[in-house]
């Protein structure tokens, strides 16, 4: 796997994404370079529509194939995105209509253009699938991270990986020499270029003389938990050190990072409060409709330090919904939310007005989600490390967010912890961009949300 943006992406995908646009820009000029250009520019159209539909794919999660798709999900997935990237390219051809003479030329390509690409990641993925391409993987030891690595490389064939187990047998020293031989053979047998170490506890069963012995032969020998918070994006708080946060790297925010993150936050929310006054117009009217009581709902939550402030948003509830339950998680079919809050929530427009939180300094653009105190505190004695999420401010979304549904008991609270504290540990400007663009595909697919 390559690091970009201090996320780990499959260098097959990658290749393949390369291949993929050289294939489509080739068809797409062919045979344009000439008289086309002089005959008004189809390039401008044929480019915006390949944009278009790489967004549209991007958007419904198929930005990359994905080998565990059936059959009909893959191409109805395919087709409703190139449906809905047909309807866009229609309005760009409406309010900008290309010349009569490239009706020709242009035509034919957008007609072919989806099945292309479709006849493209049809290859890709039977190629995929006889699983030539895997690089196979050797996990040592049995310990919890040593499960999730294999199930998470078997269901997301898209990582390249294809994981054998081997359990060390440490029960008689006489029985070293015939571990040492076993373990030799299979990875001279699978081509083994990468061991994993997922051991209960390393002291006094770390086989130090045959792992040498690996690495003597060329081999990659890496931390299982490391290896896993590459491919997913989430660190394991229950596998995580103290010396991990100590000694290892990341957790850093020196100055530059600050004030860069805080110029984006200002730059986009300026540019957000904007193009929200439609929608500030609109929703009051509909809120104070559909049910009684203010527009805006104001609610302590835990900021950057334990500093409390209050948060702002549309209410979506009804008035007065928790005088009976008292502060309870969200769930799924709230019966606490309005008509209009349900929407709003699916569509995450009840969080606009947390752009004057950003402004005003006590939210980023992205961060943790800010909890209330009450869970806070509950929290932080049952999840290990859980105080660590304070040291940043909360934000608008975040890398939990987008990578994970909402969390509305305490074992989803730990798994989100996961994310916000890898998304700590990796803090950069690029990184909040990459989650920009993760949550704008979340809001039009409308997954995460409650």
């Amino acid at each position: 796997m390559i690091r970009v943006f201090d996320r780990y992406i499959s260098v097959r995908n990658s290749v393949y994404f390369i291949c993929e646009s050289l294939v489509v820009f080739t068809f797409i000029f062919w045979g344009t370079t000439s008289g086309y250009i002089a005959r008004g520019g189809i390039e401008f159209y044929l480019i915006a529509a390949l944009l278009i539909c790489q967004f549209s794919l991007y958007c419904s999660d198929l930005g990359l194939p994905v080998p565990r798709f059936s059959f009909n999900t893959f191409f109805w997935g395919h087709c409703r995105a190139f449906l809905g990237s047909a309807l866009v390219v229609f309005l760009i051809f409406l309010l900008v209509p290309p010349p009569e003479t490239l009706w020709s030329p242009l035509g034919w390509r957008l007609v072919i253009l989806p099945f292309l690409l479709i006849g493209l990641r049809l290859a890709y993925q039977a190629a995929v699938t006889i699983r030539r391409w895997d690089t196979t993987i050797l996990i040592i030891g049995s310990a919890p991270v040593a499960s999730l690595i294999k199930n998470m490389v078997f269901y997301d064939r898209s990582l390249g990986y294809r994981a054998i187990h081997f359990r060390w047998d440490l029960t008689s020293p006489d029985t070293l020499a015939e571990e040492w031989g076993r373990l030799s053979s299979i990875v001279a047998e699978h081509q083994i270029t990468t061991v994993l170490i997922a051991l209960h506890d390393r002291r006094g069963q770390l086989p130090v003389e045959s792992l040498l012995g690996l690495r003597i032969l060329g081999v990659e020998v890496l931390d299982a938990c490391s290896f896993y918070e590459k491919i997913s994006g989430r660190l394991l708080v229950q596998s995580l050190r103290p010396s991990n946060l100590i000694f290892g790297d990341g957790f850093c925010r020196p100055s530059p990072l600050r004030v860069s993150k805080r110029f984006l936050d200002v730059i986009f929310c300026i540019v957000g409060c904007v193009l929200a006054i439609p929608f500030f117009i609109i929703l009051s009217i509909l809120i104070k409709i559909d049910s009684r009581g203010p527009v805006l709902y104001r609610q302590e939550r835990v900021g950057e330090k334990g500093k409390p402030f209050m948060l702002m948003k549309f209410r979506s509830m009804y008035e007065d919904a928790e005088v009976k339950s008292g502060p309870i998680w969200a769930e799924k079919d709230d019966p606490r939310l309005t008509r209009v809050g349900r929407v709003m929530r699916g569509l995450r427009f009840d969080e606009i007005p947390q752009l004057i939180n950003v402004l005003k300094g006590e939210m980023s653009l992205v961060g943790p989600r800010p909890e209330r105190p009450v869970f806070v505190e509950r929290l932080r004695k049952t999840i290990p490390y859980y105080v660590l999420r304070l040291s940043v401010k909360p934000g608008l979304t975040g890398w939990a967010q987008v990578k994970y549904r909402y969390g509305a008991t305490e074992k989803e609270a730990l798994e989100k912890l996961e994310y916000d504290l890898y998304y700590i540990r990796h803090l950069s400007v690029l990184f909040d961009l990459t989650i920009i663009f993760e949550t704008i595909r979340v809001v039009f697919t409308r997954s995460g949300a409650h």
